[in-house]
């Protein structure tokens, strides 16, 4: 069982990333600095992506429990591509948001229902 469950309802909009910041900076006193700025670093990411790729709404939900463990969902109502590690760079430039969370985080992936991408760190 969670002992902390927040949700963040976002729109989507270009400054959807910095409220969700916002939100994750303020879980310093459970994460630690440098989680902190782990997870900031990996829902900037991982929102920016779902403004610039889904649709609907953008929702970002933790979790974490007593194990020190926590989770972080980005989802939206989908419609663009599955999210997956691509070439970085190149002429259509970015592609570096997924190789961070694979490098930073210890687990993630996505569900298809809509789009939910998650990832997993321990604190």
């Amino acid at each position: 069982m969670p002992m902390l469950s927040l949700t963040l309802e976002l729109e989507r909009d270009h400054a959807a990333p910095a409220r969700a910041r916002t939100m994750v900076r303020g879980l310093r006193p459970l994460l630690g600095a440098e989680r902190t700025e782990d997870a900031t670093l990996l829902v900037s990411e991982l929102v920016t992506n779902a403004v610039k790729y889904g649709s609907g709404p953008v929702q970002l939900h933790v979790e974490a429990d007593d194990r020190r463990q926590s989770r972080f969902t980005i989802s939206d109502a989908g419609g663009g591509d599955t999210p997956a590690l691509r070439e970085t760079g190149g002429s259509k430039g970015g592609g570096y948001g997924l190789h961070l969370v694979d490098r930073i985080a210890e687990d993630w992936g996505v569900k298809h229902a809509s789009m939910h991408v998650w990832f997993e760190m321990s604190y």
